[in-house]
């Protein structure tokens, strides 16, 4: 096959695909384009069109939906194939969804079974994601990265659940305030699913109305994110206070943070550390850390993510927060779960404790995710859903 790989918002998982499908003896060809308007770009959508028309191309790859991509590829009688590797995927709208040349994959089943069974979409499909061990196996872990926890990743924000708590009445700001307490005591975000009702999402709504005509009208999606982020950040900010103050080398990888999480974090002798590139310092990190902490942003509804496999496949030891699909590719033997923070604290406290267990967990983390996450294997159902 000549695929035409695009790149249109810095995508992490392109550049091992795009090697995986050279080694199974594709060709490829590799066009990048920061692409700000994913419904419709005329600029792109032209220079799409003349790269399809000159290359001859016999599939179209993307990382992540773009209805853009999607109505070229479908004007142009191309097979489109996008792999979804955020959960809940940034889809507005199934307008673009149903063209025949599509092949949607998503890695989260949820957000799969969605789109198929609810919108009634036969363009979708279910595809866990990968790991590139050919890459990954050829890095070493480095004294620099050495420590005993280690968070790869931000804190979130909490500001947008404040935003809109701060003009809720006070029952309202109550209810939400209860279902986080209930939640963060619980796996997953099933909580906050069946608290947030039709009846509650349209209470907000017209309270919010009644303060003005033109006042923003959030849709469950929207008060669920904004639930879930602002419990990613006080369930991140606690595990590492905690590993901090229980006198482990604890370090966090971040982007940017605020100036009080950042105070508060050191405060409790969090190692405050730059954020690292994907390629090649990240991969030393999960090999020269202990435990790699993993809590998985609740918003994504039980698919594994990319994070985790990344580190398995770096031979890391895993500590990550439950997820459904775990169950049903990984042993207990093979990775850590939890499903509290104070269950967290307990496997942290046990596994460096208990060095052989742990580096025998990780050991076979590492085989698991080798032989049954291979990107071999996911690029050839990519390659056969578009012939």
């Amino acid at each position: 096959m000549n695929i035409l790989m695009l790149d249109l918002m810095g995508s992490l998982i392109v550049g091992d695909l795009q090697y995986t499908f050279i080694k199974l003896g594709h060709k490829c060809k590799f066009f990048q384009y920061v692409l700000r308007d994913k419904e419709w770009n005329e600029e792109f959508a032209t220079v799409l069109r003349k790269e399809l028309q000159e290359g001859s191309f016999d599939m179209v790859y993307a990382t992540n939906y773009y209805p853009t991509v999607a109505k070229v590829c479908y004007l142009n009688n191309i097979p489109h194939c996008c792999w979804v590797y955020d959960s809940p995927p940034e889809i507005s709208s199934t307008e673009t969804m149903d063209y025949p040349t599509n092949r949607i994959f998503f890695f989260c089943k949820n957000d799969y079974l969605i789109f198929k069974n609810i919108h009634g979409l036969d363009t979708v499909y279910y595809l866990p994601l990968a790991v590139n061990t050919d890459r990954l196996d050829k890095i070493n872990r480095t004294d620099r990265y050495a420590c005993d926890i280690s968070l790869v990743g931000g804190l979130y924000k909490s500001g947008t659940l404040l935003g809109y708590k701060s003009i809720m009445t006070p029952e309202q700001q109550q209810y939400v305030d209860a279902m986080i307490q209930v939640q963060i005591t619980r796996a997953g975000s099933g909580v906050i699913d069946a608290a947030l009702t039709p009846d509650f999402v349209n209470g907000v709504k017209k309270h919010y109305l009644e303060l003005s005509e033109k006042a923003i009208q959030p849709e469950k999606a929207h008060l669920f994110y904004a639930i879930c982020a602002h419990i990613a950040h006080v369930e991140r900010l606690a595990l590492l206070r905690l590993f901090g103050d229980r006198g482990y080398d604890t370090r966090l990888f971040f982007g940017k943070i605020k100036d009080e999480d950042r105070e508060l974090l050191a405060g409790h002798k969090v190692k405050l550390c730059e954020s690292v590139s994907y390629e090649m310092e990240m991969p030393q990190v999960f090999k020269s850390s202990k435990i790699n902490l993993n809590p998985v942003l609740r918003a994504n509804r039980g698919g594994i993510p990319l994070r985790a496999v990344d580190v398995l496949g770096c031979g890391g030891f895993l500590l990550t927060s439950h997820q459904e699909e775990m169950e049903e590719y990984f042993r207990s033997d093979e990775i850590a779960t939890f499903a509290t923070i104070e269950e967290a604290v307990d496997k942290a406290d046990y596994y460096l404790a208990h060095e052989s267990e742990r580096i025998l967990i990780a050991r076979k983390g590492y085989e698991k995710v080798k032989k049954d996450f291979s990107y071999e294997e996911r690029a050839k159902m990519l390659i056969e859903k578009c012939m």
